[in-house]
């Protein structure tokens, strides 16, 4: 695997020197622009062009925004902005340190992109070698998650298999977590540690101290039922939690017509807490949605209601994470949830 690593080169010798051990301990072909040797073209027409062949960019920003060929414009950046053209993958590692006026500007373009699944930050050259070596292995393992497809039908598997649901008509979330590599036997340990579980629910508001809960096993899962809300964990580490998505608003009939964006997003952010953004596929779901908007409710709740009858009576998101982290997580449920808002509105 070729691994293109970008980074000013001047005064960063020992950081792209730690870069290129990393590569090498796993095996892999660090390609740097100190190994080009002579071209019939320009250096940067040479940067380009191995970013083209590369199969992974890593780009490492430090102080200095570095040398600029074309006014504006480092090389650093151009190479940057070519492997989002090429939709490679990338791996940013950001050194904690005062930048100058055109990298602070760099830096935030590249904090901005959201397509890259893993970003870290380092101090020195050992701490930089650690994070590139946790980042591509983090990658690999990517490569070998299970496809979406069998993601969805071992999902649809499993939720088909309950032996308890609620019956009330307001809107409900369901949040589908399923990590990567999956696990073994993970029915036995969960089965351990329900009173842990409900105390986190309790924390995040997910469950109620007057409500309580009860076991929850059936042959295929363990979990627990608190109120509105429950908790499943099947052998493989699947997690399901399924909960109540209607706004709190004073008098339940309300609640059945309106899901408030801010609240879901808590809701699922919680949820992810629950799940120790852990790395693999997550899914959220929610159903019920017949008579329901995804919007915020009146400030004066009417006494009446007038609401479109969907045809969509649930709508779903799905995506990988490797790493899960609470910056990824967020970007992705409030981007999520106005894509599902934006799906009820047609």
């Amino acid at each position: 695997m070729k691994v293109f690593i970008s980074s000013v080169v001047r005064g960063f010798e020992q950081f792209r020197a730690a870069a290129k051990d990393a590569v090498e301990a796993l095996d892999m072909k660090p390609i740097m622009s100190e190994h080009f040797g002579a071209r019939t073209y320009s250096s940067e027409h040479a940067c380009l062009t191995e970013v083209d062949q590369c199969d992974v960019f890593v780009l490492i920003l430090g102080v200095n925004y570095g040398y600029e060929p074309e006014p504006g414009m480092s090389v650093t950046q151009q190479e940057f902005r070519q492997a989002v053209s090429r939709r490679k993958p990338i791996l940013v590692f950001i050194q904690q340190t005062e930048f100058d006026e055109k990298q602070a500007v760099f830096v935030n373009e590249v904090s901005d992109y959201k397509l890259g699944f893993f970003r870290a930050s380092f101090s020195g050259p050992q701490e930089l070698l650690t994070a590139i070596i946790q980042g591509l292995t983090r990658m690999e393992k990517s490569k070998s998650s299970v496809p979406e497809k069998e993601f969805l039908e071992r999902l649809n598997g499993a939720s088909n298999s309950r032996a308890y649901g609620s019956h009330s008509y307001a809107p409900r979330l369901e949040f589908a977590y399923l990590p990567q590599p999956t696990e073994n036997q993970a029915v036995h340990e969960a089965s351990q540690r329900r009173d842990e579980i409900f105390q986190s629910l309790l924390s995040l508001g997910l469950a109620t101290l007057k409500q309580g809960y009860s076991d929850w096993d059936d042959k295929s899962f363990t979990g627990l039922k608190s109120g509105d809300t429950t908790w499943r964990v099947f052998d493989d580490g699947l997690i399901l939690i399924e909960t109540d998505a209607s706004v709190p608003v004073q008098g339940r009939s309300a609640g059945l017509y309106f899901v408030s964006p801010t609240h879901l997003s808590k809701l699922l952010l919680s949820c992810f807490q629950v799940a120790v953004f852990g790395s693999g596929w997550y899914r959220i779901t929610l159903k019920n949605l017949e008579m329901a908007k995804l919007e915020e409710p009146p400030a004066t709740m009417p006494t009446s209601y007038s609401m479109p009858m969907h045809r969509e009576k649930e709508v779903s998101e799905s995506g990988l994470f490797i790493p899960a982290t609470h910056p990824i997580a967020e970007q992705w449920v409030q981007e999520s949830v106005a894509r599902m808002a934006r799906s009820l509105s047609y």
